[in-house]
């Protein structure tokens, strides 16, 4: 394994919103050709995005280190990282080695830094004047702009003000005020902002069949800090979740997009992607962006969707200011979104938004396989379908590379970390 390795033991030592997007000027999915620059890379969190992050810039010849809060992100054995550094749970002063470690790495260059999963955007956003000294990251310059996409009654406001559709949602302040909220049962409860109550708890959110179960929940979830939300639930909305992931330069120019559906999740109904495929829909990108502009977000986003066919709409569910674990599915030779953000950030001119409608599915095998278990035990698993989705010839592994083998090892206890 290539590289310097720095693992800390717990026992030891930005832009403005831009023009309109239109569907209509969309270009072929061709990234610009640009030469590796002197700009550092850190890759903070390295589980599936990040490791997509890791390999598509390392081959590159781009130098790019590895930044883990986490002793299971499998992506920290990659052959493409400089130098690995983890900083488990539970170290004194993590916070501060933390930056201490990246202002190091950018050796007195402007560090680019990709932070993959919510806890490490909200990290950056809690140490922002300090990170902006010595980075440029996929994020608006003004950190209220992620805010008001994180916090999901903040999200409500922004969906309202920008006219996208969405669930009726109430935020959940008290027992009262699930009791009032003057929905039907059944009907969903979410944290109101990051993957901690998931991490919790094993769930991204609970159906409730009356007020009481309702109550019940909100309160197991008050009592362990987390902060929810009440929401109407759109019928067989697992089903059919669609998803926008878009690059926004920090001149508000789109410059790379990708619309495409959950196939299957895990936890089943309400998690995150195992097979998800490109699903073409100028709805879903034109819905999505307004959202986006309207808020005067850049960087990195990934807008999800359930579609109502009660109405034929697309309502808003989530916006998640960070890349979504399948974004191996636009990194490629032909198009490469990591590609697109690193030079967007080292200050190289794009071009038109290139939007992604190959005919390319990502897949996490293992999840997956662990996921048709479940439904199949259920006799909700339609092995027809599931046949011809794997008989595909184009597809992405979320993990397996021929180039890059350590990580599918390492990901064997993160697997066993998460079952």
């Amino acid at each position: 394994m290539s590289g310097s390795s720095d693992r800390v033991s717990a026992h030891g030592a930005h832009g403005a919103p831009g023009t309109r997007f239109r569907p209509d000027q969309m270009g072929r999915a061709t990234p610009p050709p640009s030469d590796a620059s002197d700009r550092p890379v850190v890759v903070f969190g390295l589980l599936q995005a990040g490791l997509s992050f890791a390999r598509s810039l390392g081959r590159a010849g781009v130098e790019v280190h590895g930044v883990t809060l986490h002793d299971t992100d499998f992506g920290i054995a990659s052959r493409y990282l400089r130098s690995r550094h983890v900083f488990p749970e539970g170290l004194a002063d993590r916070d501060a080695l933390v930056v201490r470690t990246m202002r190091r790495l950018a050796a007195g260059r402007r560090l680019v830094l990709i932070p993959e999963r919510d806890d490490h955007v909200g990290f950056v956003l809690d140490h922002w004047d300090e990170i902006a000294e010595f980075a440029d990251v996929p994020l608006p310059a003004d950190p209220d702009a992620t805010m008001s996409l994180r916090r999901k009654e903040r999200l409500v406001e922004v969906a309202e003000r920008a006219e996208v559709a969405a669930p009726h949602t109430v935020f959940a302040d008290c027992e009262e005020t699930i009791a009032g909220a003057a929905l039907h049962p059944p009907f969903i409860l979410k944290p109101a902002e990051g993957q901690g109550y998931a991490l919790t708890f094993g769930e991204k959110a609970v159906v409730a069949d009356s007020v009481d179960s309702a109550c019940a929940t909100w309160r197991r979830a008050h009592d362990a800090g987390f902060e929810m939300l009440v929401q109407e639930l759109i019928p067989d909305s697992h089903e059919h979740v669609y998803s926008l992931l878009v690059y926004i330069a920090r001149d508000g120019q789109p410059l790379a997009a990708v619309v495409g559906r959950k196939v299957r999740q895990g936890p089943l109904r309400f998690g995150s992607s195992a097979f998800f495929e490109i699903d073409y829909d100028p709805r879903v990108i034109e819905s999505g962006m307004r959202l986006l502009e309207s808020a005067g977000y850049t960087g990195f986003a990934h807008v999800e969707f359930a579609y109502d066919r009660r109405d034929d709409t697309y309502k808003l569910l989530e916006v998640n200011t960070r890349p979504p674990v399948w974004i191996g599915i636009a990194v490629n030779r032909w198009f490469d979104i990591a590609r697109v953000a690193y030079d967007d950030l080292c200050g190289r001119p794009g071009g038109a938004c290139r939007v992604l409608r190959d005919r390319l599915s990502w897949v996490y095998l293992a999840k997956d396989a662990y996921v048709s278990y479940q439904l199949a035990r259920r006799g909700e698993l339609d092995w027809q379908a599931l046949a011809a989705q794997y008989l595909r010839r184009h597809k992405v592994s979320a993990v397996f590379a021929a180039d890059d083998l350590r990580p599918v090892l390492a990901s064997i206890a993160y697997l066993r970390s998460r079952v």
